[in-house]
């Protein structure tokens, strides 16, 4: 059986991040990831005119994916993470709980929301 884990959010934007560049939000996603012992393999993102940007990182359990909207002072995030040999819900909880300290303005893991699908 094939069970697949999302986490959702909408985060306050931490004021540290108003500057930063599509780099700056991929070396997030992947520092991110790897502290979750998730395994990057590939990235892209996009700057908007006139402001914001979208990161997404692809993993080899899935994905994450990330979008800075400045003017309403929030980042969108969607965690995909699917278990393959083993059980992948703790891994994919940290990234949620990282990227919270790394890129939100608090460390309220309450704004994630979690469902799990099986096949």
């Amino acid at each position: 059986m094939l069970r697949s884990h999302h986490f959702s959010a909408i985060l306050i934007a931490s004021p540290s991040i108003f500057g930063w560049t599509e780099a700056d939000f991929l070396d997030s996603l992947k520092s991110a990831a790897q502290d979750a012992h998730l395994t990057p393999v590939g990235q892209l993102s996009f700057t908007f005119q006139p402001q914001g940007v979208s990161a997404v990182l692809l993993l080899e359990e899935s994905h994450v994916a990330l979008h800075f909207w400045p003017e309403e002072g929030k980042v969108t995030v969607d965690i995909h993470v699917c278990d393959y040999q083993q059980d992948n819900y703790e891994k994919a909880k940290t990234l949620a709980e990282l990227l919270t300290l790394e890129i939100g303005d608090n460390s309220n893991n309450e704004q994630w929301k979690y469902f799990c699908v099986t096949g």
